[in-house]
Order: C-alpha cells, then sequence, then structure tokens
C-alpha cells in the first residue's frame, strides 16, 4: 500500500471512530466502513492500521470483560486533534 493510501485509510478510520463517539466501533463496522470508503483492505490491514493509531494515542481499544474476543475501539483525544488540525471536522 501505498503512503497516500495508507494516510487516507487512517483518516478513514479515525472519521468513523469520531461520528460514533462516544460509542465504540467493532473491528467489522470498521472495515466495512473503510470498504465504503474506497479501501480495499482486509481485517489484518485494518487491524495493523488500527494498532498503529493506538501507539501514537490516537486510538484506543476497549476491552470487555464479558466478551472479550469482541474488539472495540475509541477516537482518542489525539485522534480529535489530528482531524481537527489537518480540517477534517
Amino acid at each position: 500500500m501505498k503512503e497516500e493510501q495508507r494516510e487516507l485509510l487512517r483518516h478513514a478510520i479515525l472519521l468513523q471512530l469520531e461520528a460514533a463517539a462516544p460509542a465504540s466501533l467493532p473491528l467489522s463496522a470498521l472495515r466495512h466502513g473503510v470498504r465504503l470508503a474506497g479501501h480495499r483492505v482486509d481485517d489484518n490491514t485494518t487491524l495493523k492500521e488500527l494498532q498503529y493509531l493506538e501507539e501514537k494515542e490516537f486510538v484506543r481499544e476497549e476491552i470487555k470483560i464479558i466478551s472479550k474476543g469482541v474488539r472495540r475501539f475509541h477516537i482518542g483525544a489525539e485522534g480529535r486533534d489530528y482531524l481537527e488540525g489537518e480540517g477534517l471536522l
């Protein structure tokens, strides 16, 4: 994936999470949303980008005690600040 495509994919993820806030989204919904935005990605690629965004503190993963297998994600303050700085909000 080219760097420009990766940046657009990350934007699509962050914008979805911002639109859902304060709720979280499961991986399946994020993958579906980025596909609707024109990105042909699988769960592994989406997860890789989410992990990168989590390392940057743009995204945080919610771990449910009752359903540890269901991964849900929230946008973090750094993610909101980034979107605002880029004029995407």
